[in-house]
């Protein structure tokens, strides 16, 4: 039901944002205070009539692309000009807009996406413009319970879907199981389906996480400080899709710990296009991991990481 003071605020928020009206002109046209105008204005962000969006001159680094693109033999790269003043939100925002326009590119019609959790799939996802492409998107981890269900759970798809169109599927099991159960779900059917999809998908959009103590996005999601001391004493620099790798982009695996239920890294290698974004300076030897073990074919980072991926 649409109260008068709901109606009052979208027709103020419109001649303020529409009509350029300054707020002195909208007090004296509709014969209320300047004060009543600013509250009502502040009121309309906070109720969602008015939706703010910046869309910030996100830079490239050319060079440092085709660099890249040589040097690890990738199909694509894109790397965002590094500012000293942003925040690492502000840059993992602009790693997702250049994500989703690179996707947005090459991305065809009734084909298939296989899509991982976290920030930087989010805000790929997030920045896609509104499209109709009737894709089937599959969400290639379980569901972790955490408290932004966008960033580490099966919503993630749903979203992507109200961007492009078309419909989704996830894994309904939990993203973290007991070591004794892990070989079980493997057998299961909804496990089947999905590896199914994967195989036929055509584009992945993923995240490169750390196994850091205190920066890795496996706390967020249940592993335990033990936990990832144990995968780094095994070797493991990064994972992907909860799935550890050492080095060279090899699994790693400890029957000592909880595991993860998602798509097996193997897969990965089998998807035309697999789109990796992560920009974080402590990311750098886990990104390198993925590029050496060929579990990502296009690169969306920042210039402080590619400049470290090419000096060493």
């Amino acid at each position: 039901m649409i109260t008068d003071r709901t109606w009052k605020m979208a027709q103020v928020a419109k001649m303020y944002y529409i009509d350029n009206l300054t707020q002195e002109e909208i007090a004296e046209k509709i014969n209320i205070s300047r004060s009543t105008i600013s509250r009502l204005l502040d009121a309309a962000k906070t109720s969602g009539i008015i939706e703010v969006k910046v869309h910030f001159p996100w830079q490239r680094v050319e060079e440092l692309e085709n660099a890249l693109c040589k040097k690890y033999n990738l199909k694509a790269v894109r790397v965002l000009q590094a500012t000293e003043d942003c925040s690492t939100d502000v840059i993992l925002e602009g790693l997702g807009v250049l994500a989703a326009r690179y996707f947005e590119e090459i991305v065809q019609p009734n084909t298939i996406v296989a899509i991982t959790s976290g920030r930087g799939a989010f805000h790929t996802v997030n920045a896609l413009s509104k499209q109709n492409l009737n894709l089937t998107v599959v969400q290639m981890m379980g569901a972790a319970n955490c408290e932004n269900p966008l960033i580490d759970g099966p919503e993630l798809a749903q979203l992507m879907v109200s961007r492009m169109g078309g419909r989704y599927t996830y894994l309904q099991v939990p993203f973290l199981i007991n070591p004794e159960l892990y070989q079980t779900i493997y057998l299961e059917k909804p496990y089947r389906e999905i590896v199914t999809l994967i195989k036929k998908a055509d584009y992945a959009i993923i995240g490169v996480g750390s196994v850091d103590p205190v920066n890795s996005s496996l706390l967020r999601t249940g592993f335990s400080s033990e936990a990832l001391a144990e995968l780094t004493r095994c070797g493991a620099i990064g994972e992907i899709c909860g799935q550890p790798f050492d080095r060279i982009g090899q699994l790693v695996t400890s029957n000592k710990i909880q595991r993860a239920v998602s798509i097996e890294l193997k897969y990965l290698k089998g998807i035309p296009t697999v789109i990796g974004v992560a920009g974080e300076l402590y990311k750098t030897e886990s990104i390198r991991g993925s590029l050496l073990g060929r579990l990502l074919n296009v690169l969306i980072t920042n210039q402080k990481v590619a400049e470290q991926l090419l000096n060493n």
